[in-house]
Order: structure tokens, then sequence, then C-alpha cells
């Protein structure tokens, strides 16, 4: 009896001491946990996140020189370092920049690779030892970035950069899961804060628009607004245009980012273009156009499918109203954010996402004018083609489509040089201005009142 005693007197402290070590690194602060943590209970988004997107890659330690895809036989004076310089990189699929650690701070070396073009380019050749990561790079290029320590969670853009720090979300799914936890825990629901749930679900288009979005830190850092290049502590479930300083075509005196009409001309700008477009508006040009047009019929909430992506991703027993959404056509509507999207046989032709809300509407628009929506083979040019053109550099050409939405006319390219929607992509390259011009204006004889007309908005 007495041995018994004393086994269960040992069992009772050991279970004691494993609850007091366990609990005490329980938390009712949310911290980061690393997307390795998301997998075991999200394999399949984790899994596609990590295959078919770019996000685990934009910035990485060198785990093998085949991963290097530059060329340095090539013999390019640019190239004034080795590859045993290389400790990290940036990017895989448009350039790749190779970067190195000195006393603690990550710096890019002084040429990157571009990978379609296959040729080197000097890159901040005359202050790459100044150009420190911290301050430019890694607020995205990295989860959980700190900057009162320089330090982040997690290389490249995982799950938490989108969702927000997982630790409590952890802790509650343990608490109903686990076999240890539910002897105690069994009939507790996760715990929730009165202002948010314990993880981050948003449509928000400032979830991406912390990342692809050209700016500086806002002024709540007052010590050190304007040093880094992107917004500090941004949390998923909040506004970005509130914690960023953006560029903009005003503050843009190089012309280096913005075409003379307002229209990004680089990278990383995506947010900006979409913030002009019709679809930023898209719920509310809903109820101002049917107030308008009397031939529209009965408003209804399930217009909201094709005006408002909170409406389109929210359960179909808690759909929000008119009067209650808050953004239009987001950016999850056109981009599944996991990488789901990129398995389907459509992906990638330009047009089948757009038909599934225009389709109805290019018939309509088409019948009242009496001639076909585009002038070209439907077969040949796609919706993208014409509505996102590629006038966006990036991997040391125009390679990335505009997000406005907006058609570019030829008289753009014949008053500044900018790339028009008719001869992009291969389009008419054969063809000149002039020759364009004269056919858009035949097929399109009102678009510049239409034009106008947007404009005053």
């Amino acid at each position: 009896m007495r041995l018994l005693f004393k086994l269960l007197m040992v069992l009772t402290i050991a279970v004691g001491i494993y609850y007091l070590l366990f609990h005490y690194q329980l938390s009712q602060e949310p911290s980061y946990i690393t997307s390795e943590n998301c997998q075991s209970c999200h394999q399949e988004n984790y899994t596609s996140w990590k295959e078919n997107t770019l996000h685990p890659y934009m910035f990485r330690p060198l785990t093998s020189e085949d991963e290097i895809l530059g060329d340095f036989e090539s013999g390019d004076p640019a190239v004034t370092f080795q590859k045993s310089d290389i400790q990290f990189l940036v990017g895989n699929k448009w350039e790749q920049i190779y970067v190195k650690m000195i006393d603690g701070e990550y710096y890019p070396l002084p040429a990157k690779w571009h990978i379609m073009l296959k040729k080197w380019e000097p890159y901040k050749v005359s202050d790459w030892h100044k150009t420190k990561m911290s301050y430019k790079c890694n607020g995205c290029h990295t989860t959980g970035f700190d900057p009162n320590t320089l330090k982040f969670s997690e290389f490249g853009i995982g799950c938490e950069a989108c969702h927000g720090p997982g630790s409590l979300h952890q802790q509650n799914e343990m608490m109903r899961q686990d076999v240890t936890c539910t002897i105690c825990h069994q009939d507790e629901q996760p715990t929730t804060n009165k202002k948010r749930t314990d993880i981050i679900r948003s449509v928000s288009p400032s979830v991406c628009g912390q990342c692809h979005n050209r700016g500086t830190n806002a002024s709540q850092e007052a010590t050190r607004e304007g040093k880094f290049n992107f917004p500090l502590n941004f949390k998923p479930d909040g506004d970005v245009t509130e914690v960023l300083n953006p560029s903009t075509p005003q503050n843009d005196k190089k012309g280096k980012y913005w075409w003379g009409n307002g229209m990004s001309k680089n990278r990383h700008q995506e947010f900006s273009d979409w913030g002009k477009s019709k679809h930023a508006r898209a719920h509310t040009l809903l109820v101002e156009n049917h107030k308008k047009d009397g031939d529209r019929g009965e408003l209804k909430d399930e217009c909201l499918q094709c005006h408002s992506t909170e409406y389109r991703h929210a359960p179909d027993d808690a759909k929000p109203g008119l009067d209650q959404v808050r953004f239009g056509i987001t950016c999850v509507t056109c981009h599944e954010p996991h990488g789901h999207d990129k398995k389907e046989n459509t992906f990638g032709d330009g047009s089948s996402v757009c038909s599934k809300c225009h389709i109805a509407s290019m018939g309509k628009i088409s019948g009242e004018k009496g001639r076909p929506h585009i002038p070209c083979p439907a077969t040949e040019v796609s919706c993208a083609d014409c509505h996102m053109p590629k006038i966006v550099k990036t991997g040391g050409f125009l390679s990335l489509r505009s997000h406005a939405f907006k058609i570019i006319p030829p008289s753009e390219t014949a008053k500044s040089g900018m790339p028009n929607s008719c001869q992009n992509g291969g389009c008419h390259e054969s063809q000149s201005v002039d020759w364009v011009l004269d056919a858009f204006n035949k097929h399109y004889p009102d678009f510049q009142d239409s034009l106008t007309t947007e404009q005053k908005r």
C-alpha cells in the first residue's frame, strides 16, 4: 500500500509539474508561430501555398548552389562577387537578388540576375553596403517583422502574414483536440476577444496592400516616420492606408514609378492601381447606378455576388446586406491566396475569371451598340490583354499587368510613349501607332466620351 501511495504521489507531482510548465507557456497575447506549425491542421492549404505560390520563396537562406540561377560563367563585369559570397536569395521568377549578412544585417550584393532575359544588371553598385534590407525589404519579404529588434519570425510570406499571429488560435485548437488538453477542456470553445477572433480571416484589400504597395511607414511610428519602405506593425484586419505614406504620381519627381496618366509603371503598386478602378467601388457603384437607371429592376442583396467580395465569401447563412458591405471586388476574388486556382485548367487564360461577372454585360453592350465587343477574334485575345495590359516593369522589361482595369488607347502612346492595349502582348506590333489609332477610333468612336465621363467621377 505504501508503495502504491508513493507511486500515486510521484504521478500527481509529475502531472502537476507538467501542468505548470505547459501552462506557463500559454499567453493571452498573440505571437508568431511560423507556417510549419499551421501545417498539421491545414495540410491542403499549406501544401498548395508551398508548391503553387511564390510567397514562401521571396526571401530565403541558400541551401544549395542549385538554387542560384545567375550565370556566373558569363564574364559579365557587373558581377563583382562570387557564388561563395551568397548566403540568402530573393526571388525566383522575374529576377534573383543575392544577399550577404554583414555584422548581423542583410545586404544585397551589387548585381541581380534577370531570369527571363537571362542577363545581369548592376544593382545598387555604389551603395549596396549601405542598403540595409531590414529597412528597405524585410517588412514585406518576411513574416512577423519587428521594427524594434529588426528580427522576424519566418523567411518569406507565410500564413501569419495574411492571418496574423497564430499562437492563440493554436492554443484554442489544442484545448479542443489535443488528448491531454481535452481532459480538462473538452466542453470549452476557443476563447475570443471582443474585438477579434483568435485568427484573422479577411477579404480586405489591405491584406495584399500591405506589400503590393509602395511607400514609407506613416506617422504613428513618430520617432521613425518614413525610415522603413513598408508599413509597420500592420495587422491583416486593419487599414493599410492608415499606416503607409504611399508613393503617388505627385511625389514621383523622376517619373520612375508612374506613367503620365497616373497608372503604375513599376512593380509593387497593384494596390494603388486597384484603388483607382471600378472594382474598388463596385459595391457603391451598384447603388449609384441603380438610382440613375430606373430600368435596372429591383436592387437585391444577391447583386452583391458580383459587386462585393465580402458577400461572395460569406457563409450562406451570414450574407451581408447592401448597407453592410465594406469592400467592392478585392484581390481574393481573382487570386486564390493559397494557390489552389493554379491547379485549374482555366488558370491563366485571361478571361475565365472575368466572364463570371461580365459576360452578360458584354452581350448587352454589344447589342446596344450594334457591334462586337472587340474587333479581334475572340480566340486570339483575352479580357486581360485589353483591360490589364502589361505596362508595369519588373525583371528588366514591361512584364506585369496593370491592375487599374482600364483600356489604354493608342492616343496615350502617341502622346507619351506609354504602351497601349492594342499593341500589348504581341498584338499588332507590326503596325504603326497611326494605323492602330485609326482602327481604334473606327471601332470605338465614343471611347473618348466615356473616358471623359469616367474621369469626372
